[in-house]
């Protein structure tokens, strides 16, 4: 059997699959990241709501789901949230095939410019947003902190 990773879009019913999925891949970063990441307290009708929107997308490799992300206009902008890759299914391009998953329904929507938000702590992370063409346009804190816990990282879809 092929180890060929396949993407395709995730409706609003498959909010539970998706958030699994977030979960399980951002386990590693639990108790770790301050603070904790928000994917362990997101919901499930928060995520098919997103969903509904048609812009989710999951990355399957021999039929199981290893990866997903989120696509959503924002005004202007489009924001690519809750990429999640699998540890067992990292670097073999997933996250990349994901992001120009999400990249294409934005530029669909006439979008000219893709946003993404990534924690300073995670240099990997931030390393893989400015390969794929993202530059950093902020760094933010999170409510309650006086440092800047995260990156904003922009791209342009033109």
């Amino acid at each position: 059997m092929t180890d060929t990773i396949a993407i395709r879009n995730a409706g609003p019913g498959e909010a539970a699959v998706l958030l699994d999925l977030m979960r399980r891949a951002f386990a590693e970063y639990r108790g770790v990241l301050r603070p904790e990441s928000s994917v362990f307290v997101e919901t499930e009708p928060v995520i098919a709501a997103k969903l509904g929107q048609g812009g989710g997308f999951v990355a399957e490799r021999r039929g199981d789901p290893v990866g997903c992300v989120i696509a959503e206009a924002k005004g202007e902008c489009g924001y690519l949230g809750r990429l999640a890759v699998l540890p067992e299914a990292r670097r073999i391009g997933v996250a990349q095939r994901l992001m120009q998953a999400g990249e294409a329904f934005l530029r669909r929507r006439g979008l000219r410019s893709a946003e993404v938000n990534v924690r300073i702590a995670l240099a990997g992370n931030i390393a893989l947003f400015a390969r794929l063409g993202y530059r950093e346009t902020a760094r933010l804190a999170h409510p309650g902190w006086s440092q800047p816990t995260y990156l904003v990282m922009e791209k342009s879809l033109e």
